[in-house]
């Protein structure tokens, strides 16, 4: 009975619905008074339970002798309801499925802190090994954070990462093998270096302690391309 008791409440049915369709697959065919003293159920709320599974369509009513009394489905004929639901839904799911894809797709937004936080990130994308843009690769890359050490350097070759980057005219840097880089002058250059790749946005702001922002968003991130092309475009190598 309890395993019946908790398929029932997970098909829907609350615990006074069950209780109540239990008495009448028992004892169908039987008045509210009688259902109420049997499931111990006031009658006002039996009422407005039976109410609610009528309008379910699992019990029905007829009148016998100017009273009342209730029926409900037997235990084949809920399992053909249940089937019948389940069709219905089947029937849909196409539609459903195409409203699920035009859901929009998740934002995720996460905060480096400090000198430490900036190379936690910028090793992760290092390790990655995937191919970047950026805008506004400047002297604090190497002396603040170590960014383009020979390590880091070693690695992103061994990967044959492709780096397409606008600095800052006049810096010292290191370049990567499959570097490809453009200049503008520091007064045209934004104060916030921005880092792009795959469906990610970072943008590092240098200003102590310093910090980074990465955004996780392909609408986002296509955003930011569109934006590093203009930049491109305004650069000269």
């Amino acid at each position: 009975m309890d395993a019946a008791f908790e398929v029932l409440k997970n098909l829907g049915f609350d615990d006074r619905e069950t209780k109540i369709y239990f008495v009448l697959i028992k004892d169908n065919n039987i008045t509210a008074a009688q259902i109420s003293k049997k499931a111990n159920i006031d009658r006002t709320t039996t009422y407005d339970i039976l109410e609610r599974l009528i309008q379910k369509g699992i019990v029905s009513t007829t009148t016998i002798n100017n009273t009342k009394h209730f029926s409900a489905l037997r235990p084949k004929q809920l399992m053909e309801y249940f089937k019948e639901k389940y069709s219905s839904l089947e029937s849909v799911m196409p539609e459903l499925n195409r409203l699920s894809s035009q859901t929009r797709e998740p934002i995720k937004c996460e905060l480096f802190y400090g000198v430490e936080g900036l190379r936690t990130l910028l090793k992760e994308i290092i390790s990655r090994g995937k191919d970047y843009k950026a805008i506004g690769i400047r002297k604090e890359y190497e002396e603040i954070i170590g960014y383009l050490t020979d390590p880091f350097i070693t690695k992103l070759n061994k990967f044959k990462a492709k780096e397409t980057a606008i600095v800052e005219r006049g810096i010292t840097f290191t370049k990567l093998r499959r570097g490809n880089y453009r200049y503008l002058e520091k007064n045209k250059m934004p104060p916030v270096t921005t880092a792009i790749y795959e469906d990610k946005s970072i943008f590092i702001i240098w200003t102590e302690p310093y910090y980074a922002i990465r955004i996780e968003n392909k609408t986002f991130a296509k955003a930011q391309e569109e934006y590093f092309k203009i930049m491109w475009d305004m650069a000269k190598k």
